[in-house]
């Protein structure tokens, strides 16, 4: 994983309003930011958007609905979300989540630097092409 930073560009604030879409689909729009080894992801979920298939990843996702309302599936179970309502998912554990119908909601994602989502950060000068 990539641990260099331009101190130089330090402290660098970012308005994730104002950053192009990483992911855009129907019903979701998705912004990344990242840190020497963390990251987060900003997402719009819309009711428009598709009921996905439960996914895993090998790293803890923690979450905290900023706005809206959220329904999540985790492991089966279904956790409906209200605005700063916080949700841990352990690795390798199903999840899926989407807005309930009517309803636009923002959730805020942390995760450890995913290599997969390194390319919706060259917005972030402070850190070196890689």
């Amino acid at each position: 994983m990539p641990l260099d930073y331009d101190s130089s560009a330090i402290p660098a604030v970012h308005n994730l309003r104002e950053v192009a879409p990483y992911r855009e689909e129907p019903g979701f729009e998705q912004v990344v930011f990242r840190g020497i080894d963390q990251m987060i992801g900003l997402s719009r979920i819309g009711p428009e958007k598709p009921d996905g298939e439960p996914h895993t990843h090998p790293y803890e996702q923690m979450n905290m609905l900023v706005e809206g309302r959220l329904d999540f599936l985790v492991d089966g179970e279904r956790v409906s979300l209200e605005p700063y309502d916080a949700l841990t998912i352990p690795p390798e554990v199903p999840h899926t989540s989407r807005a309930l119908e009517g309803e636009r909601a923002t959730l805020l994602a942390v995760w450890p630097l995913r290599e997969d989502r390194l390319d919706g950060t060259g917005y972030q000068e402070e850190f070196p092409e890689l």
